[in-house]
């Protein structure tokens, strides 16, 4: 009822010079506050401290007492409040008593904890460590998507993240190679989107959407694309906006630039699948402008301008919905992508997805070998592909696709070889056999082989001279004795693998 608090002021010689005393006394206790005013005691006019006054923010800025009507009933209670962990205590909980006291509800269902940027060394940033990195001289160096897209590929669930400063030796303004990759990766969209602009405007968009017409690499696409917005849908609801990044970064770049843009430029190739790839590239690029376009909102906006102007007709029936606009009606395509639907979860298809992961496979196998024997890449080298049972349709009615994208020949897809080709390099992994002509010269490479044998015998002879040494094993810490041995085992699996 009552809370009574002391306080004693003294001089430079801890000498007390004066005693203030402040009371509190709750509402509805006139009598009281008339004994206490006789005493002498003056009612402050004003009592709420910063802090405290903010606890009312959800009701104040919107009318209230007065204004109990609107906008208070429509914004109290809100859904997210947003902020950082060292004001919880000193105003997320006063906002909450607050309103449960004076409104008997929260003034809001979920609190977003972002976190902390701190500098390269775990500092917080500041004026006075000039250690701070200003928005605008990063909106002025890598451009604003690029700033947004790397903070937001930064926001995660824990308390701090590092920011490593630098100072940018052309302008002197503090900087930061981290937001790098926000520009690459809008780069990256600027220039594949540009790329199937161009594809596109000369391909007609008026095809029928029945799966028939569809290729299983079309499927494919669509698949990956719609995984991702179930992934992306489930981060932004648990407020994981880094992996909501990582699942757009990842499915645009390597996905869809990386490989459907390669596919698509040998499906246009052919006659018959020119409609229909054109539709397919144009309906997964005017969705990806849709998923992206909340953390990247100007390159993907420019982008949706042009697209609409090159290819205005775009949806897959059950895959992907086009971008129509939220408000005027199914049939109506979005001017702005800001106003277009966000997209939804369509079809999926995992034999599409399985069928391109061994397509992948046998691809990077060939590219792996190319890059480890300094192929020059524009030449062509001959494949035998030994596959099993499971994959040969697959494989084999794609040998279009593995050419293209690997730079080969396929000769043969196979699920048995009985006799190698001559001078072809044998490479196995996971399911997948292959063997490659042309990528050494065979004498080359048995002088190569030799000297690689002569180094590996007398490695060998080294680490069992020393692992038959009792003083080592006896001294030697047990994890470098492990390490020599492990060794040891590798070497000798390489030894006999050489012959």
């Amino acid at each position: 009822m009552i809370d009574i608090r002391v306080v004693q002021d003294f001089d430079d010689q801890k000498n007390v010079v004066g005693i203030k005393a402040n009371i509190c006394i709750a509402p509805g206790n006139q009598e009281i506050e008339s004994i206490v005013e006789a005493a002498g005691f003056v009612q402050d006019p004003d009592v709420l401290d910063t802090w405290f006054s903010s606890g009312l923010w959800p009701l104040s800025t919107l009318g209230w007492p007065e204004g109990e009507a609107s906008p208070l009933a429509k914004w109290n209670p809100t859904s997210v409040l947003c902020t950082a962990r060292e004001i919880i205590t000193l105003w997320v909980s006063r906002m909450v008593m607050f309103n449960q006291f004076f409104k008997g509800q929260i003034p809001f269902k979920d609190v977003f904890i972002h976190a902390m940027i701190q500098d390269g060394q775990g500092r917080k940033m500041s004026k006075s460590l000039g250690n701070g990195v200003d928005p605008l001289d990063i909106i002025s160096s890598h451009g604003t998507d690029a700033m947004r897209f790397t903070l937001t590929s930064m926001a995660t669930n824990t308390q701090d993240v590092r920011l490593p400063v630098e100072k940018d030796p052309a302008t002197g303004k503090n900087t930061s190679p981290k937001f790098d990759l926000g520009r690459n990766f809008a780069n990256k969209m600027w220039n594949a989107a540009r790329f199937v602009l161009g594809q596109i405007e000369s391909n007609p968009s008026q095809i029928a959407n029945q799966k028939s017409q569809i290729t299983t690499l079309d499927c494919w696409i669509m698949s990956r694309f719609n995984k991702t917005v179930a992934e992306c849908d489930e981060a932004l609801a648990s407020y994981r906006f880094d992996q909501y990044a990582r699942a757009c970064y990842d499915f645009f770049w390597r996905d869809f630039c990386d490989w459907y843009v390669e596919i698509a430029k040998v499906q246009f190739r052919d006659e018959s699948q020119k409609a229909t790839t054109a539709r397919v590239i144009a309906s997964v690029l005017d969705a990806s402008l849709r998923l992206m376009h909340p953390m990247i909102p100007f390159v993907t906006e420019k982008l949706w301008w042009k697209l609409n102007e090159v290819y205005p007709d775009r949806g897959i029936d059950g895959w992907i919905s086009g971008g129509i606009h939220a408000k005027k009606g199914t049939d109506v395509m979005s001017d702005r992508v800001i106003h277009a639907r966000y997209p939804i979860v369509g079809k999926t298809d995992d034999p599409a997805e399985s069928a391109m992961n061994d397509l992948q496979e046998l691809i990077t196998i060939i590219r792996t070998a190319r890059n480890d024997h300094k192929v020059n890449p524009k030449q062509s080298v001959s494949a035998t592909l030994v596959v099993p049972e499971s994959a040969l349709t697959t494989v084999d009615s794609h040998r279009s696709i593995i050419e293209a994208l690997a730079t080969c020949k396929v000769v043969s897809v196979v699920t048995t070889l009985a006799t190698a080709p001559d001078s072809a390099t044998r490479i196995t992994a996971g399911r997948f056999e292959v063997y490659i002509e042309g990528l050494v010269d065979p004498a080359a490479e048995q002088q190569r082989n030799t000297k690689r044998r002569e180094e590996l015998v007398k490695s060998i002879a080294a680490m069992k001279g020393r692992l038959g040494n009792a003083g080592y094993i006896a001294k030697a810490p047990p994890h470098l004795v492990q390490q020599t041995q492990d060794q040891l085992a590798a070497a000798e699996t390489e030894l006999a693998s050489l012959g």
